[in-house]
């Protein structure tokens, strides 16, 4: 390019021109793009990161504004460099996540948030989760404004003393996208960046389907060069169904019968027709299931091998089967089963059983979290492995065989408070080390999924029990004695929600006048 071209390029890209470009300008410019998002990826943090498209691909779509950096990249940068320097060091970024730090699908469900009450059914509008992040966001914008206010008008002697707070933490957000094509996936994605959040992904959707959307999510934060997290969440180690058997990565997990007969969805059907009732419709489903036990294919072929009188050494046979179908298809495997078995079939349906949904039956496991988390891991930045119980052994055996293919992933962990901690045989030893030897394995991201909730329940549920009694010597003694003990700045709430700031502003505006400032003389703030 030829130094007049260049400059113009550089030119175009931070101003808007009040004419047409002529055709070498609008090459140059578009050349210049090219070459800014092939710088982007080429940033040392993507360099695992797998992208099916080209940078001419991303700046086509860009637009004629130029790109101007989200506030969210700088926080998702922060957030990268902490997981490296921990990452590092063996040890975990372990947080408790409050009522809204990290927003999911349980969050706005249950709350007020949606326009009506239930559990992460994700019935409410795709907005929701986005504008919640926003509005996080958007409050720690005002404390880092009034605590960076507060420290500059402090003398350097009072300045020193300050503690000094870091309000712009970044936000993990729960996309919560388990519906929606890769339109919608990025049209989420983008709210999300715009709203500075960081980005997550028991119904499976298929491994490829997942894939899909971790490429549209990365897409669309390319085409505003953001490095918003993303991290992909498998629940396959226990979910029980998945939408679809189009991806045959998922075949060897499926569960069909080897029965025969009317399917159950027809069962059920029938029953509903004439009017069963719901307990009776249990009861058809139970009695289906009972009499057509679920199986995988492979444990279908093992059964047919052991009953085979021609086989000698039917575990050296099966052996050989598994060897054979591995990362094959259900239909590749009857037919590898069918050689094995001299030409016998092995009878079974994955379709009999299917849900009156359409759902497939499907067994998870950390095997099949496994599989599924290879796939996805050259297009995340994280894997979140979400478990039905907290065993440590199995982390670890998930860490490692990841690592074996990916040796830089990082892992996100969830100590859920719905496990029931003091069921699983933990000591106290084991409970207090049990995320610093996850760390050990690259579980960089620990986090007790809404532990605000649960603490805000439990204070409530405690100062209401004795307020009802005591009055005001209850709030006094579990609530504002607290406060002081621990120097929480929310004893003085109206400080804290920013009055102090904006009377400065206030201030400011009328030439120095405090007549009607929140926090004068008067302010019952004054008594702290």
């Amino acid at each position: 390019m030829s130094r007049s071209l260049l400059r113009h390029a550089r030119l175009y890209s931070t101003s808007l021109p009040i004419a047409p470009p002529s055709l070498h300008t609008e090459a140059a410019v578009f050349n210049a793009r090219v070459d800014s998002v092939q710088a982007f990826f080429d940033q040392p943090r993507f360099a695992a990161l797998k992208r099916p498209y080209t940078a001419a691909n991303v700046a086509s779509k860009q637009g004629s504004l130029p790109v101007l950096p989200l506030h969210g990249t700088l926080l998702a940068d922060k957030l990268w460099r902490l997981f490296e320097e921990r990452a590092a060091q063996g040890k975990p970024v372990h947080t408790m996540v409050t009522k809204s730090a990290l927003t999911s699908g349980p969050s706005p469900s249950s709350s007020l948030l949606s326009a009506s009450v239930s559990y992460h059914h994700r019935d409410y509008p795709y907005t929701t989760v986005p504008n919640q992040v926003q509005r996080i966001f958007r409050a720690q914008q005002l404390h880092d404004k009034k605590h960076y206010d507060e420290r500059i008008s402090a003398p350097p002697e009072a300045r020193a003393k300050m503690p000094y707070i870091d309000y712009l933490r970044p936000l993990i957000a729960d996309a919560d996208m388990g519906h929606g094509g890769p339109s919608t996936v990025m049209k989420l994605t983008k709210l999300f960046a715009e709203s500075c959040g960081h980005l997550s992904g028991k119904v499976l959707v298929p491994a490829s389907t997942h894939i899909s959307r971790l490429i549209a999510a990365r897409f669309q934060l390319d085409l505003l060069q953001h490095t918003m997290l993303l991290i992909a969440r498998t629940d396959a180690e226990s979910a029980r169904l998945i939408s679809s058997t189009v991806d045959v990565l998922d075949h060897e997990f499926i569960l069909g019968t080897t029965a025969k007969g009317k399917g159950l969805a027809e069962s059920i059907q029938h029953a509903e027709s004439r009017g069963a009732s719901a307990e009776e419709i249990d009861a058809v489903e139970s009695a289906w299931l009972a009499a057509h036990p679920l199986v995988t294919f492979n444990e279908a072929v093992r059964r047919e091998i052991q009953a085979c009188s021609s086989i000698a050494d039917k575990d050296a046979a099966y052996e050989r089967y598994l060897a054979a179908v591995d990362g094959k298809s259900n239909s590749d495997a009857r037919d590898v089963a069918a050689d094995i078995l001299s030409g016998n079939r092995v009878t079974w349906d994955w379709d009999l059983p299917k849900t009156r949904e359409g759902y497939y039956h499907y067994t998870g496991g950390v095997e099949a979290a496994i599989k599924r988390s290879l796939a996805f891991a050259p297009y995340a930045d994280m894997i979140w492995l979400e478990t039905k119980l907290p065993e440590l052994e199995q982390a670890r055996y998930f860490a490692r065989k990841i690592r074996e293919t990916h040796p830089a992933k990082w892992f996100v962990y969830n100590l859920s408070p719905s496990f029931n901690w003091t069921a699983q045989g933990f000591s106290n030893e084991d409970l207090k080390n049990f995320i610093w030897d996850l760390g050990k394995e690259g579980f960089v991201l620990q986090l007790i999924s809404l532990a605000g909730l649960h603490l805000n329940a439990a204070a409530t549920v405690e100062l209401a029990a004795r307020f009802k009694e005591e009055g005001m010597l209850a709030y006094v003694e579990l609530v504002q004695k607290k406060e002081k003990e621990l120097g929480c700045d929310v004893l003085t709430h109206q400080k804290w929600s920013g009055a102090n700031y904006i009377d400065k502003i206030l201030t400011t505006l009328s030439a120095g006048s405090s007549s009607t400032s929140a926090v004068g003389k008067d302010s019952t703030e004054n008594q702290f």
